[in-house]
């Protein structure tokens, strides 16, 4: 049975709502809404205690005082309430299923799926269970949920030895090849699903749409902008594209939230000499080997570099193999400016020499 069947089976039909509002019964119907409107029960996030205060007419650090206490009893209560020790076991079986750490919305989106009205309702489980702690260190772990007897100093050691490896080779690695780097490094020995799961919940180290990993802050990983963000799709593709390609590449890969316009694209590629035009709407990276031109200026490159007259089949080889053009095209420009010797040979006119 897979991880994924198995979290299905823990939670079945549960409702973390109902744990939760077992869980708070007993405690009096005010400082139940204060609770509410902290944790954003049903909200995409919680208010602030200034907020809270000024809605109820009392001091921040009466809401707080409030809050506490009410906390203070559910958390006697959760020992016994048979729903909310359900709801933890829900979320405690997902973290053991993630070698004891999992990112916080992680978490959510494992146990829920797409009910994204409960989300907060996970987070006060986790905050008043005696199994689980709440983790964020600025830099190296984003908000994540541990089990109690975590080996923090485990996840430090892997972490730092990634991120040397990252250093070193200065470039994204992919997943495989960086799990190999990673065991032949390391003192410690890690499953690769180990090894994985550590990484998810890094702020530093992060994995971008292509299965590569890197410093969060280099543009492989975080690309910003249309420009980057072209760059890394023709990097990856490993080919010419269309302008519309590109732009439709952006959005299905989740580089952009919305869609990005294939216009806007185009007008960004022509501004940047790293991208050549190689026909039309299509480019290329010219850290491929393309350079800028008409395919005049490719046919007339060619022949300057070369001390005898060139066949005609051989310039269209070299001129198709920059240029996303028709062979008749190419023909064309051959026959317009350029001198045609015997037996299909081809020479710059006089004058352009």
């Amino acid at each position: 049975m897979n991880n994924k069947t198995e979290k299905k089976n823990q939670r079945g039909e549960f409702s973390f709502i109902e744990a939760v509002k077992s869980v708070t019964a007993d405690i009096n119907s005010r400082a139940r809404d204060i609770l509410a409107k902290r944790f954003g029960f049903g909200e995409k996030k919680g208010l602030t205690l200034s907020q809270i205060g000024d809605e109820y007419g009392i001091t921040r650090e009466r809401v707080r005082q409030i809050i506490q206490e009410s906390l203070n009893k559910v958390k006697k209560k959760a020992k016994t309430d048979e729903l909310f020790q359900k709801a933890e076991e829900i979320a405690r079986f997902t973290v053991e299923s993630e070698y004891g750490i999992i990112a916080k919305e992680e978490l959510k989106r494992n146990v829920l799926a797409e009910q994204e009205k409960e989300y907060n309702f996970v987070d006060f489980i986790v905050h008043c269970s005696e199994e689980l702690s709440e983790i964020a260190l600025k830099d190296k772990i984003r908000e994540a949920v541990v089990l109690n007897d975590f080996d923090l100093s485990r996840w430090e050691h892997l972490h730092s030895v990634a991120g040397e490896i990252l250093k070193k080779k200065n470039e994204a690695i992919k997943t495989g090849h960086f799990c190999k780097e990673f065991s032949q490094e390391s003192e410690i020995d890690f499953a690769e699903d180990e090894f994985l799961s550590y990484l998810r919940v890094s702020e530093s180290i992060q994995r971008n749409v292509f299965d590569k990993w890197g410093l969060r802050e280099w543009r492989e990983i975080s690309p910003k902008g249309t420009r980057q963000k072209a760059y890394l799709v023709m990097k990856e593709i490993g080919r010419p594209l269309h302008f519309r390609e590109v732009a439709d590449l952006i959005y299905k890969l989740g580089l952009n939230k919305k869609e990005a316009h294939p216009q806007t694209v185009h007008n960004e590629l022509i501004k940047d000499d790293k991208f050549v035009l190689v026909g039309r709407g299509i480019y290329a990276l010219k850290e491929w080997g393309y350079r800028s031109g008409t395919v005049k200026d490719v046919i007339e490159n060619i022949l300057k570099s070369k001390q005898n007259p060139v066949h005609r089949d051989e310039i269209v080889k070299e001129v198709l193999s920059v240029r996303d053009v028709k062979k008749a095209t190419v023909i064309i420009n051959l026959n317009n400016f350029f001198e045609k010797r015997d037996s299909r040979l081809y020479a710059l006119k006089k004058n352009n020499k």
